[in-house]
């Protein structure tokens, strides 16, 4: 199955590939000198007649390689100011993806589905829980935190929960005439901000703004056992998130389009 990355790391990715083009001659000369460096370390270490040289050479020049990818991707981080953002972005929403991974082997949900595009943003993470619900989440990476700061994540989880509550409407929606084999689980949607960086240390257990909760993102699993709404059945389940994973799929090849 091909591996669904999400949206910061999508657009680090387009900067990268721009910001390459734009370069081209930085991108020519590192090649360059250090495929120079490369042959002279190949011919001296070949002349010196060790018995591990072959070895010696060969990682030499992953070493160098190395560099170069290294000293590239600095430059970048260096030139492009919103790419750090978009890292720590990636950051987030991975360090979640992880936990949530967790979480289903500890059989505390059902599954999730990530980076899910819609028309008026898009959503982190759609997490079917086994006895909390439907919970969408949105990963911030965040150094330190302000009450502004906080404000801002809030409305932005309220969006993001709204979003999600017409997303399940819409895709949980009967037929006419029709009724699901499976009972669907409910569309209120429980909406969390899971906090990465500097600031996840900072937040108290339990906290809520407008209703909206606040979690370190290393507590992500245990917060996650504590849900205790409705019970969601396992049919129930796997069509909510064979519908959310067919409902991405269509809207990602509506945009490559």
């Amino acid at each position: 199955m091909r591996t669904i990355h999400p949206y910061p790391r999508r657009e680090l990715r387009r900067m990268q590939r721009a910001w390459l083009r734009r370069n081209r001659w930085l991108v020519v000369f590192a090649v360059v000198f250090f495929g120079m460096v490369a042959a002279l370390m190949t011919v001296t270490l070949a002349l010196t007649g060790l018995p591990v040289r072959w070895y010696l050479i060969g990682v030499a020049h992953a070493g160098i390689v190395a560099l170069v990818l290294h000293v590239l991707n600095s430059a970048f981080l260096a030139h492009e100011g919103a790419a750090v953002f978009q890292l720590r972005g990636a950051w987030g929403e991975e360090n979640t993806r992880s936990e949530l991974q967790r979480a289903k082997r500890r059989r505390i949900i059902w599954g999730s589905v990530d980076s899910i595009t819609l028309q008026a943003g898009d959503l982190d993470h759609v997490v079917v829980t086994r006895a909390g619900g439907v919970v969408v989440l949105d990963s911030k990476w965040r150094t330190a935190v302000t009450p502004e700061i906080v404000a801002e994540m809030t409305a932005s989880a309220r969006r993001t929960a709204s979003r999600a509550q017409g997303l399940a409407r819409t895709l949980l929606r009967s037929e006419r005439g029709v009724r699901h084999r499976a009972p669907t689980p409910p569309v209120t949607v429980v909406a969390a901000v899971v906090l990465w960086g500097g600031a996840r240390a900072t937040v108290p257990d339990g906290h809520q703004v407008d209703g909206v909760h606040f979690i370190d993102g290393r507590k992500l699993v245990p917060w996650l056992r504590t849900l205790d709404g409705h019970v969601v059945s396992k049919e129930a389940a796997n069509d909510l998130l064979a519908r959310l994973r067919e409902y991405r799929a269509t809207t990602q090849q509506a945009g490559q389009s």
